[in-house]
């Protein structure tokens, strides 16, 4: 019996092409969480953002946070695994450069690290969930050198491209995070997962069925295709 529906969010629950929920599926949603079945959203993206782009199912949502380093649900924190403040201390001190500029995934929201921010012992007064760069130099050796700090410091790299680092504890994942809902909530019915990219391989691991986008550019054994991630979990859900 299904009991927990995980997605992605950008390039699945929402691809590039569709920035909204059809109401055919915000009323899937209603409709199976009102039976029992929990609905959580598995992202990169900080919780501020998902709540809003999710608006019309907040408390029908679980958020997993920040590549799984925090978990929301009915907007209390539910699961949480920080990075050491003095740690992203360091590392900003050492990317203080103009190829990279650093940002503080917290709690709702990311937030500039600056010189005043990395004078202040607590940073923002509040957890870090994940480390992110903006690199306005893609091909500056300061990004192999904050790689290597990062690394040293007990970070992972959690999403790369030609514009952003993004670093979050080595203990965080969205599979860790997905295995903690699952004791959490009891759920030992069946597990469907849908993901887009190699950061959702280790909530894969914790699904009994995966279906991968068909615009995404990855495999992985057993996992299915689908054209609409909306639409399916609308008509065959």
């Amino acid at each position: 019996m299904l009991q927990l529906i995980l997605t992605d969010f950008d390039g699945t629950l929402f691809p590039k092409e569709k920035e909204e929920l059809s109401k055919d599926f915000i009323q899937k949603i209603i409709n199976l969480t009102d039976k029992g079945v929990y609905f959580a959203v598995n992202s990169g993206r900080p919780y501020g953002t998902l709540k809003k782009l999710l608006a019309p199912l907040i408390n029908r949502t679980v958020f997993i946070c920040n590549d799984g380093a925090q978990i929301m649900y009915k907007n209390c924190l539910l699961y949480k695994n920080p990075i050491c403040a003095i740690k992203v201390n360091e590392i900003c001190h050492k990317a203080n450069t103009n190829s990279l500029k650093p940002f503080a995934a917290l709690r709702e929201r990311n937030m500039p690290i600056t010189e005043d921010i990395m004078a202040k012992k607590r940073l923002f007064g509040e957890e870090i969930y994940k480390l992110i760069f903006v690199k306005n130099n893609p091909l500056s050796e300061d990004v192999n050198e904050v790689k290597s700090l990062a690394e040293q410091k007990g970070f992972r790299i959690c999403y790369e491209d030609e514009t952003y680092l993004e670093f979050c504890a080595k203990s965080s994942n969205k599979g860790v995070a997905t295995e903690f809902l699952k004791e959490k909530f009891s759920i030992t019915g069946e597990t469907v997962a849908f993901g887009d990219s190699e950061g959702d391989y280790a909530m894969f691991k914790k699904a009994d069925r995966i279906y991968i986008p068909s615009t995404a550019n990855i495999s992985f054994e057993g996992g299915k295709t689908v054209e609409d991630v909306q639409s399916f979990i609308v008509t065959q859900l």
